[in-house]
């Protein structure tokens, strides 16, 4: 079978990883063309996949137009996928000024698929304004934020959805509800959790050199919407916490948010490859996400494959992947008494840390394979072949969920 895989920007954030890698699999059974906008026009192979970059308008040229339609963009885009004459498409990130909302509009020529990994389809935004906003449920009449415009954004896109002849995916029941409030929720949804590459991501020794008895390391990953990734609530919460376990540290991997860089107890690791994050959660002792809005988190499912114990908050689809009490702590959004307390019980019980470690392990062995994420997609395409050997699927899923009923 011929695939394209089209991602919008490459790379960006956790949606990105999943588009690539997915692609990655994919190509060792089937012909695939990963289709990214970059800061170029290129092609060329990578090992099975082929990698085609579309050049993106400078950010001075990209008006609010470009967020739904780039006629410059899509025709590119169209004439890539007529020299490559794909069985079907599959649409990951078209959000953040990339390939443009028109561009879902190709799928009229060919099968597609999208795959949605934010509520970006159903807001004006990826990460809603306040972050617990749910207008889109009211079809954003009554909003705040943008008020006016989001209106004008939402009809815009539901023409769009109408028009599209697309099946969806969604990577967690949670965003599969919010899409009844679409006409997105009236095509075909398929649920299908994400996967990460488990051989990458898997437990090590502690750090080479550390003393057993030395000072815990609290692990954040910072995120393009650093704002309602929750350092503002973490931060208080390590503040406490370091009065209380002299020596503490918070180790902040990505761009660091304002105002903590240079602070006791505080490293600064920075944009780190992909490659060299699984050393950063081995080397960890608690995964914290504190995050306001999310739906299933790479990074939350990487430190649980490298037997990392977690604290996160209970939004979006971040109860579908942990379990609480076995794996890590869930906290209400925004409350830093409750985020406090979870991360000062784990770090008072290294055998705790070490158990939920372990189960975190064992959970994503079972669920969070990228061969069992690539199994399911290739039977919504058709593709007459068995599971792939060796992994298993979350149990009692259906295979689709229609029209927002099971």
């Amino acid at each position: 079978m011929k695939i394209a895989v089209l991602c919008g920007r490459y790379p960006y954030s956790g949606a990105g990883v999943i588009a690539r890698e997915s692609a990655e699999e994919l190509a060792r059974r089937h012909e695939v063309s990963f289709i990214h906008g970059g800061e170029s026009d290129s092609d060329h192979q990578e090992g099975a996949l082929r990698v085609i970059s579309l050049m993106l308008p400078e950010a001075e040229e990209r008006g609010v137009s470009h967020l739904y339609w780039s006629p410059a963009i899509v025709r590119k885009l169209r004439q890539t996928l007529r020299s490559l004459n794909p069985d079907l498409i599959h649409f990951h990130i078209i959000q953040r000024r990339s390939f443009s909302l028109a561009s879902l509009l190709l799928s009229r020529r060919r099968r597609a698929f999208w795959t949605i990994h934010d509520q970006w389809p159903l807001c004006v935004r990826s990460v809603p304004e306040p972050p617990s906003c749910e207008g889109m449920k009211r079809f954003c009449l009554f909003c705040t934020a943008w008020p006016g415009f989001s209106i004008v954004n939402k009809v815009i896109k539901e023409t769009v959805f109408a028009a599209s002849k697309l099946e969806v995916v969604v990577p967690s029941r949670w965003l599969g509800d919010l899409l009844r409030y679409s006409f997105l929720g009236r095509k075909r949804v398929h649920l299908i959790y994400n996967g990460i590459d488990l051989d990458l991501f898997q437990p090590g020794e502690r750090e080479s050199g550390r003393p057993a008895a030395s000072p815990p390391t609290i692990l954040y990953v910072a995120g393009p919407n650093n704002p309602t990734k929750g350092i503002a609530d973490l931060w208080p919460a390590f503040l406490r916490l370091r009065d209380r376990y002299p020596g503490l540290r918070l180790r902040v991997v990505g761009d660091p948010p304002d105002g903590i860089a240079g602070e006791e107890g505080v490293e600064i690791a920075g944009r780190i490859p992909r490659e060299a994050m699984p050393d950063e959660y081995r080397r960890g002792d608690l995964f914290v996400l504190p995050t306001l809005s999310d739906n299933t988190p790479v990074t939350l499912m990487e430190a649980m494959a490298c037997g990392l114990p977690a604290v996160a908050t209970a939004v979006g689809g971040i109860p579908e992947l942990m379990l609480p009490g076995v794996t890590g702590r869930l906290v209400p959004p925004g409350d830093i008494p409750a985020l406090t307390a979870a991360m000062e019980g784990l770090l008072a019980d290294p055998d705790a840390r070490r158990r939920m470690g372990t189960a975190g392990r064992k959970v994503a062995e079972t669920r969070f394979t990228r061969q069992r994420m690539v199994s399911e997609l290739e039977d919504i395409y058709g593709v007459a072949r068995g599971r792939t050997q060796g992994t298993a699927t979350l149990p009692s899923l259906p295979a689709a969920v229609c029209g927002g009923q099971q």
